[in-house]
């Protein structure tokens, strides 16, 4: 700092030559002038000292049997005076300092933190929406308003706070905790679909059904109010299984012709550069029509801050779409085989028919399943207190 401040009023930096040299540089010290980098050499002594000072080290000069030489020049006063027939560097100055101060009025980096369910992509799309991007005027009004509208357009934040500090936004939040369920609350235990039951096993609760019974969607299966041996009732958590014979329908529409996407194997490679949220084409290569393109953003850092350059690159692949007559029957036993795989495979299924119709446009396969599954499903007892 005090380098700073002794470049910008400028200093001198002069040879003291004489018998005498040391005892002028102390008798410089006691007239109250600051001198510095005091070093002897063959040809005297060095120092310097400010330049509004060093007339009065001339004139103590020519009262002394001393002289004095300057070695140089330093500071922006001996700058400025070098160039003073150089207009265009002030000029230019004064643009540096005025864009300088414009660019200082707008937010360029947005650092926001890492969330668990949100891909930064999409937090700064969020961002982007209620007015926080790289590039906004940062004037932004009411912070407390933005970052209401932006918790619910997240829907998932339990708080957010957004700063804006000179040219540099920043974005905390902490997603909700999922509220621990209560295992211990009294319930039922209901039929999720209609069947018959085959079994049924209750581990806490009476059950109101057996072997052979129908049920329908809704029906109490087991109880959670239980009579006590005195007469009275208690209420439990009711729990169990309750094995029953189901029919479940699924149907397919697998359409008779299908569109099918060819790519071709090179890409066309286009590279582009944001800079302070303005992107700038940096190839001008044509691109196919019909086409399809992937992405790819990566932002430069300095010294572990996220700059507002980044470098943009996509690749895009010519697309061609032809109509293909369809395997309806293939695409149909696939589909079945991933619905059964991810739908029922906590089902025993009994047997499956299969019906076919069409119309115009579509294969229509139904398939009626008989299955045995637990259908019990539990149902919350609302206990009113006084």
């Amino acid at each position: 700092m005090l380098f700073l401040l002794r470049f910008l009023s400028g200093y001198v930096c002069f040879r003291i030559t004489g018998s005498r040299a040391g005892s002028f540089v102390n008798k410089l010290i006691r007239a109250h002038i600051n001198v510095w980098g005091i070093r002897a050499d063959s040809d005297g002594i060095v120092c310097c000292v400010r330049l509004r000072d060093y007339p009065t080290v001339q004139s103590m000069c020519r009262d002394s049997s001393q002289r004095v030489r300057i070695k140089a020049k330093r500071g922006v006063p001996f700058f400025l005076h070098k160039n003073r027939d150089r207009s265009g560097l002030l000029v230019g100055a004064v643009l540096f300092l005025a864009v300088f101060h414009v660019l200082s009025l707008f937010v360029w980096t947005v650092d926001i933190c890492e969330f668990n369910t949100i891909s930064q992509t999409a937090a700064r799309e969020i961002l982007g929406r209620v007015g926080l991007y790289e590039g906004v005027y940062g004037e932004l009004g009411s912070l407390k308003r933005m970052q209401t509208t932006a918790m619910l357009e997240f829907g998932n934040l339990s708080w957010m706070t957004i700063n804006v500090d000179g040219s540099r936004g920043e974005v905390n939040a902490t997603e909700k905790i999922p509220e621990e369920t209560n295992d211990t609350a009294p319930r039922n235990m209901k039929a999720a679909i209609d069947g018959q039951i085959v079994r049924a096993d209750a581990y806490c609760g009476d059950a109101f059904v057996s072997a052979g019974d129908a049920v329908v969607k809704g029906d109490l299966l087991i109880s959670g109010v239980v009579e006590t041996e005195l007469g009275g009732v208690r209420i439990v958590r009711a729990d169990g299984t309750v094995i029953a014979r189901t029919h479940r329908e699924e149907k397919f529409a697998i359409p008779k012709k299908r569109r099918a996407a060819e790519y071709t194997d090179t890409p066309v490679c286009r590279y582009a550069a944001r800079l302070f949220g303005v992107v700038v084409p940096l190839t001008f290569c044509s691109a196919p029509q019909d086409r399809a393109a992937v992405s790819g953003e990566v932002s430069a850092e300095f010294g572990g801050e996220r700059a507002s350059v980044s470098l943009i690159t996509e690749n895009i692949y010519g697309r061609r779409i032809t109509v293909k007559d369809t395997d309806c029957e293939t695409v149909f036993k696939n589909e079945c085989l991933l619905r059964e795989l991810f739908c029922y495979n906590d089902k025993k299924i009994l047997d499956k028919q299969i019906a076919v119709s069409e119309n115009d446009n579509y294969m229509i396969y139904t398939v009626d399943y008989s299955c045995e599954e637990n259908i019990a499903k539990p149902s919350k007892i609302l206990v009113r207190t006084n």
